[in-house]
């Protein structure tokens, strides 16, 4: 006999939210979701704000839900700086903030989407870290007259055949090489960067450079790029030939340009998780992408003032491993100290008698050679010999 059953009444699936709608709790993600909403988010959220009034909780402030009435893109990024420093008020705000969006309907809406979804989901690239610090100075380093620029800094030697007006060259003793390209530095860099800002795109000014260095480039190194400001847009430029992208193992954007009219070879690399932006939401110069979804690879600040704001120091760091070497030893000091070493091999006694003046200048701030070859830096052992 067949097996039968009572027919059963199904009992409909209850539609489950996959995340609760709630902004972020991490200061970093609040930035990076305000600076994405557009205009039309905000007026939105203004909209539903002052129909949501009617029905406020209790516990929700009535001062900090009436600022949620009247907010803007400016205005948002203010409060989270303020909840940043521990402002009561801001905190209010942020509570106020939370209900409203959990009471948007779900729909085609994606910024409210988003803020639910960052709040669990990490996000690459938030957190500063020291190879964004060390790549930074090494910008910095790259500014200037080439007779002004560092000849050695956090144990990176300068490859001065490679130095042009726009590049610096800097190998270590791990077998990277950074490529390092500098902004706007005087009246001759207006051109570009008018260009960028009406077009998003400058001219291939550094693309045959950047040719050459990588031509002469061992099999074994691992090349980056970073660079600052105008010198950005020149290297995401020159990236168009992809016999130069393709050999950039991670390319980094210190206060990128963007035009505030179009996009350009700035917005193309945003969805390149090799491609890491360095944004200040205060600077003009990089906000000019702010209308739209963020990078894939991006680190986000809100200090300063405008002028600030796009100066490549904040992303430095406090201190340098040393201090750098500014200018290369000359050859004959370097041929004096080979001697002196060679002395003091057959008799220590004669390396006393040697004029302090041939090779004092090979150890900045100091009278005497180093021993073995190295260049003393205090607590680190630098092998000069070895760059």
């Amino acid at each position: 006999m067949p097996a039968y059953r009572s027919r059963t009444t199904r009992t409909p699936k209850r539609k489950v939210r996959k995340y609760a709608k709630r902004l972020p709790r991490d200061p970093r993600k609040l930035l990076r979701w305000a600076v994405r909403g557009k205009p039309k988010d905000y007026e939105k959220l203004r909209q539903l704000a002052r129909k949501a009034r009617r029905s406020l909780p209790v516990h929700i402030d009535q001062d900090a839900f009436a600022r949620l009435e009247k907010i803007d893109r400016l205005t948002m990024i203010d409060e989270i700086q303020a909840h940043e420093q521990h402002d009561v008020s801001a905190g209010f705000f942020l509570d106020a903030a939370n209900w409203l969006l959990d009471k948007v309907p779900w729909g085609n809406w994606l910024w409210p989407v988003s803020a639910a979804q960052s709040s669990i989901n990490s996000q690459k690239g938030d957190s500063l870290n020291e190879v964004d610090e060390q790549y930074a100075r090494l910008v910095g380093a790259t500014y200037g007259g080439l007779e002004n620029r560092p000849y050695v800094i956090d144990h990176w030697k300068r490859q001065v055949q490679f130095d042009s007006s726009y590049i610096s060259v800097w190998d270590n003793l791990d077998g990277h090489r950074l490529i390092a390209v500098r902004g706007t530095e005087g009246a001759g860099d207006i051109g570009e960067d008018i260009l960028v800002g009406i077009t998003g795109n400058p001219t291939n000014r550094i693309g045959s450079e950047l040719l050459d260095i990588l031509a002469a480039t061992g099999d074994g190194m691992v090349v980056d790029l970073a660079a600052h400001s105008l010198g950005t847009s020149l290297a995401l430029q020159a990236y168009t030939n992809k016999g130069v992208y393709n050999k950039i193992h991670e390319t980094y954007l210190y206060n990128p340009a963007y035009s505030p009219f179009l996009r350009g070879k700035t917005d193309a690399y945003e969805k390149d998780a090799s491609v890491r932006y360095f944004v200040n939401i205060k600077d003009p110069v990089s906000m000019g992408g702010s209308g739209h979804k963020a990078p894939r690879n991006v680190v986000y600040r809100s200090e300063g003032n405008p002028v600030s704001a796009h100066k490549l120091a904040q992303w430095q760091g406090s201190s340098s491993y040393q201090e750098p070497i500014l200018h290369a030893p000359p050859e004959t000091r370097v041929h004096a100290h080979k001697q002196a070493l060679q002395l003091t091999k057959r008799d220590p006694e004669d390396a006393e008698q040697l004029p302090t003046e041939d090779v004092g200048d090979l150890v900045p701030d100091q009278r005497q050679y180093a021993p073995a070859s190295t260049f003393d830096f205090g607590d680190v052992e630098f092998d000069y010999d070895a760059l």
